[in-house]
């Protein structure tokens, strides 16, 4: 069955037919053409309950007039997802964006945070039901944190266990006192924000985009970003979200001026308190996409060649190094 036959009764649970369809990221992301203008059609893994709730929350904060995002197109059974078998599918509106080059990420970058800043100020605490929710959401990274490190000492172990290093063993092992040195630390400085923390009965939580990045964004002519693609919003704090966008700044090759610029910006709106600043400093030191691409090599998650593999982790222990001279300088 074609990805058209398999999408066309999709839209119908919309009232719409499509007359085509156009491939944006395969295999999940599909543009369909109908007579009434140009959709996304995205199949998801979010739970369908947090479809249901995130669905609501941006429909809440569109009819209050917030155009900070692309929000979820409803059915006409008035459901924010279509399921078909096992499979669960969204539609949004198609909108156009500029491309997110080095010459415009700082402007991304600082419209990205004011929108982050909007989305938390507005979903700051709307559920009280339970006052101490950052105690599990610290405790379920930390375990992480430990398990990462603890991988870590294997594959240095494995690395020199091997009588022909290759290229990404040998910048592995150069790098591993730098980057136990810097997980330790960032592992004992969020242990140290627990304790210090625990007896505190009120933390800002709200809802969190997740993961923003260029791809999960849109961004107009009068540089006005949207956010989009909530799959991974979740009940968080806000310090999570401006750790992704200051990782992901760094990574796409950001600099120092313009990521203190995306704080100022944010802070214009939502200043973060001085335990959440602590917070996102501890999120900040945790070297977690180098050990992510540890993880991928050495259990060969992907079909890396050794080229691709040592060029990934030079460039991510670059950004990494860039970042934590940032973070020193600015607090």
């Amino acid at each position: 069955m074609s990805r058209f036959d398999q999408l066309y009764p999709l839209f119908q649970d919309y009232d719409m037919y499509i007359e085509s369809i156009e491939v944006i990221k395969a295999p999940q992301v599909h543009k369909g053409i109908t007579p009434y203008g140009a959709y996304v059609c995205k199949q998801t893994f979010a739970p369908p309950d947090r479809l249901t709730h995130v669905g609501g929350v941006l429909r809440h904060l569109q009819e209050r007039g917030w155009e900070g995002a692309v929000p979820f197109l409803y059915t006409k059974f008035d459901e924010p997802f279509v399921k078909k078998g096992e499979e669960v599918y969204y539609l949004t509106e198609w909108v156009e964006s500029n491309s997110i080059t080095i010459d415009n990420l700082s402007t991304w970058a600082t419209a990205t945070a004011v929108r982050l800043a909007e989305f938390h100020q507005l979903t700051q605490n709307y559920r009280f039901d339970d006052p101490r929710q950052i105690e599990p959401l610290v405790d379920a990274l930390l375990t992480r944190w430990v398990f990462w490190i603890q991988q870590m000492n294997l594959y240095r172990d494995l690395a020199l266990e091997r009588e022909y290093p290759s290229p990404f063993d040998v910048v592995f092992l150069a790098n591993y006192p730098f980057l136990t040195d810097i997980s330790n630390q960032a592992l004992e400085s969020l242990k140290l924000w627990r304790r210090r923390h625990e007896t505190s009965n009120h933390f800002r939580l709200c809802l969190i985009h997740g993961f923003p990045h260029p791809s999960h964004t849109i961004m107009d002519d009068l540089d006005h970003v949207r956010l989009l693609n909530f799959d991974r919003t979740v009940f968080d704090t806000p310090v999570r979200d401006m750790t992704a966008l200051l990782r992901n700044y760094y990574q796409l090759g950001g600099d120092d001026k313009g990521a203190s610029q995306v704080m100022e910006q944010y802070g214009e709106v939502f200043p973060l308190r001085p335990e959440e600043t602590a917070l996102m400093k501890c999120f900040l030191h945790y070297p977690e996409r180098v050990m992510r691409d540890l993880e991928s090599y050495y259990q060969r998650r992907y079909e890396w060649t050794e080229l691709f593999a040592v060029r990934r982790i030079e460039k991510d222990l670059d950004r990494l190094m860039r970042l934590q001279r940032w973070v020193n300088q600015k607090w």
